[in-house]
């Protein structure tokens, strides 16, 4: 999967949503990232999984929440940095559930 594809997903599922915010007060259009693989540490399996961060809840400094997307799944979920390194908190399914659920 290319990041193009992985963000052509995103904004597809986002639609006519942009205004939306969540109770963190994200901003979709501020907060949306050109998709990027990355490594996290499985919360719920022991090892690593290959997952694309699709939005940040602090773009400019790359702190709080991040959505990102399984291509295998096809589900997002939500990730955070930890003092170890960037860690997988789990699945939520579709694009705006994950969102809300920040």
């Amino acid at each position: 999967m290319t990041p193009s594809e992985v963000r052509r997903i995103v904004e597809s599922e986002i639609g006519d949503e942009w205004s939306r915010t969540n109770a963190h007060g994200c901003n979709l259009a501020r907060c949306i990232v050109e998709p990027t693989l990355k490594e996290y540490e499985n919360c719920f399996d022991s090892g690593l999984i290959k997952l694309w961060v699709v939005l940040e809840e602090d773009p400019e400094n790359l702190d709080g929440y991040q959505i990102v997307f399984d291509e295998h799944s096809r589900m997002f979920g939500l990730a955070c940095l930890g003092n170890q390194g960037p860690i997988y908190l789990g699945p939520y399914g579709d694009f705006l559930t994950t969102y809300d659920a920040m």
